[in-house]
């Protein structure tokens, strides 16, 4: 993947933290999230397709940072 090569990170969290509560649990970062729909536009791919290449391809699990044990998060969030 060139984008996490090229740019590093390329959605900040703090770019996001207008549209969040302060309170509360805190939920999955806005940035992963962002990236993750830039991803799923790219391949043509439904949330689960989308949800389940998170959890299984290390493709993405490397442009999103994550470890390669991350167990990703449910297609809902998307």
């Amino acid at each position: 993947m060139l984008i996490r090569d090229r740019l590093d990170v390329e959605f900040e969290d703090e770019d996001f933290a207008d549209l969040y509560p302060r309170d509360g649990r805190p939920g999955l970062s806005p940035g992963q999230l962002a990236l993750v729909s830039v991803l799923q536009f790219a391949e043509n791919l439904s949330d689960r397709a989308a949800a389940h290449a998170v959890r299984t391809r290390i493709d993405w699990k490397y442009a999103l940072g994550m470890e390669l044990d991350d167990p990703g998060f449910d297609h809902s969030v998307l």
